[in-house]
């Protein structure tokens, strides 16, 4: 469990975090929104221990690892290749276990073709790519996550969505800066707004149970449908739509991408303009 107390940020006049106090439970998926330069990555940070806080303290039941992948990502001389395979070593893999990991999880993310480039030539989604992969070549106890998703292309946010899903399993607590609705309607069990310094709890999860989402697949002819899913499924011309409880949404996305689906729409069912789907 992480708790703030009173978190005070102020850079001169500016007050960024007002008296913010908050617990975080083990195991919890926390989505932080807000406009640009409300204080979502001030925030990250401070949680992180990168950023002391001008009053207030961060506290935490017993030591944990930490691991933080920012929104830009410094561009370097050093290949990816070489940069995360230093990095899996400086955290306690050996070469080739760093080697292996490195590999298998660029593998995952589309990024086996660009580890023997320099980082300065990376885009900003590439750079991305490989702070994330640095962020699971070994498994943390918190992960923090400043707008993992901005520059990603379709595949690799489904792949990242996964990831995180297995991490959430694993009891890994997820904290992350995040614009995109689904994003966090797919992985957020609490969903706090920043602003004006102050925070602000508009979604949790055990509340909100029952409310209900249509999902929007898009897959190949003979794409393989999961067994629980069977029967429950509307086809058309473009793919297939299913409505689901919040409670059971990670768990459905989950098992559809790992068939094959890939996700291409998440709305809510109350939202207007969306017609009911008959299941």
């Amino acid at each position: 469990m992480i708790t703030l107390h009173n978190i005070v940020k102020q850079y001169n006049q500016n007050m960024v975090l007002n008296d913010i106090s908050l617990t975080i439970e083990h195991g919890c998926s926390v989505a932080f929104t807000g406009h640009n330069g409300c204080g979502k990555t001030t925030l990250l940070k401070v949680i992180a221990g990168l950023v002391r806080p001008t009053s207030g303290k961060v506290s935490c039941e017993h030591p944990l690892l930490f691991h933080y992948v920012p929104e830009h990502f410094p561009k370097m001389n050093l290949t990816a290749g070489e940069y995360l395979i230093s990095q899996g070593k400086m955290i306690g893999l050996g070469k080739e276990e760093a080697k292996k990991r490195v590999y298998d999880l660029s593998e995952e993310f589309f990024l086996v073709g660009m580890l023997e480039i320099p980082m300065k030539h990376l885009s900003k989604g590439s750079l991305q790519k490989v702070g994330v992969v640095q962020s699971l070549l070994v498994e943390p106890d918190v992960l923090l996550l400043d707008e993992p998703l901005s520059g990603q292309d379709v595949m690799s946010q489904q792949v990242f969505i996964q990831k995180i899903g297995e991490l959430r399993k694993k009891k890994v607590m997820v904290l992350m800066s995040c614009h995109e609705p689904y994003l966090v309607d797919a992985i957020a069990d609490v969903v706090y707004r920043l602003e004006n310094g102050k925070l602000a709890e508009i979604h949790n999860g055990m509340s909100c149970a029952e409310k209900k989402y249509i999902l929007f697949f898009e897959g190949q002819q003979r794409t393989r449908i999961p067994d629980k899913r069977k029967g429950h499924l509307q086809f058309n011309e473009k793919g297939c739509y299913l409505r689901v409880t919040e409670s059971d949404c990670n768990e459905v996305v989950l098992e559809m991408l790992e068939a094959g689906w890939n996700l291409r729409g998440m709305w809510n069912e109350d939202n207007e303009g969306i017609a009911p789907v008959s299941i």
